[in-house]
């Protein structure tokens, strides 16, 4: 009934809320000049169209600046039986590995949340707590991302094209970021 349905929301939201005041980083965040960055912590959609070549672009873009990349994926894509991780299982958050309230295992997300950076950027677009939470309590200095979470995680938000299928625009997204970026003095 939708009674259940309000009050199980009601207690994922206690239980939620609960890790993220545990986690959250406390560190101020603020605009930063590329020339600043020295570390970025970069998220990512499995289910993204063409994902292997934004991991390309953002390589390319780390090595060309200088900057080294961490890359983490979540892959919530319901996986057959036969079917394989299409990343790294040390750097990916998979759906079943996730509590009955949403919380990615601790030991998996511990160098998004624990280890300082400079630049985290978020390229999923939806309101997931697995992705709220490593945006909220990612300790970077400063925070791109495309969804704008409670609290206001995020130095800058990018979106896509209004009525186009933002799943298909995360290479552009992070082109524009890095064009942003060079533009900051």
């Amino acid at each position: 009934s939708v009674k259940t349905c309000q009050m199980f929301d009601q207690i994922l939201d206690i239980f939620r809320k609960r890790k993220l005041k545990k986690f959250a980083s406390d560190i101020p965040t603020s605009l930063l000049k590329l020339s600043e960055i020295k570390t970025a912590n970069i998220v990512i959609d499995v289910e993204e169209a063409g994902f292997d070549l934004l991991k390309e672009d953002i390589l390319s873009w780390g090595r060309s600046n200088g900057i080294k990349i961490n890359i983490y994926f979540f892959d919530f894509r319901k996986l057959g039986t036969n079917e394989l991780l299409l990343t790294s299982i040390q750097t990916t958050v998979i759906k079943k590995e996730l509590n009955w309230f949403g919380m990615p295992p601790i030991e998996k997300v511990a160098p998004l949340i624990y280890e300082k950076s400079d630049l985290f950027i978020s390229l999923i677009c939806n309101d997931r707590f697995p992705i709220d939470f490593v945006s909220r309590c990612s300790r970077a200095r400063f925070k791109i991302g495309r969804f704008d979470y409670e609290g206001h995680p995020f130095n800058m938000i990018i979106s896509g094209s209004s009525g186009a299928d933002l799943r298909s625009d995360a290479r552009k997204i992070f082109s524009s970021v890095t064009e942003f970026l060079t533009k900051i003095q």
